[in-house]
């Protein structure tokens, strides 16, 4: 005889699959890379002028920071 699964289960299960594409999605951004294909799905990137951002918002932490002698 089949179980009815009570709501809470089906919600953790929607909001455990919302979190793996939510960290998924970080993943795919973190890496530079160019072209990402999974499915059909084709995403061409531009990394440089990510990678100008990323090195001029770390220039501007690195002076930032206080020096103790």
């Amino acid at each position: 005889m089949a179980q009815v699964l009570s709501e809470g289960f089906y919600a953790m299960l929607v909001a455990g699959g919302f979190a793996f594409l939510t960290g998924l999605l970080a993943i795919c951004y973190k890496s530079k890379c160019v072209r990402i294909s999974c499915c059909g799905l084709v995403i061409d990137r531009d990394v440089a002028g990510e990678e100008k951002i990323d090195q001029e918002e770390l220039r501007r932490h690195t002076n930032t920071v206080p020096v103790e002698i």
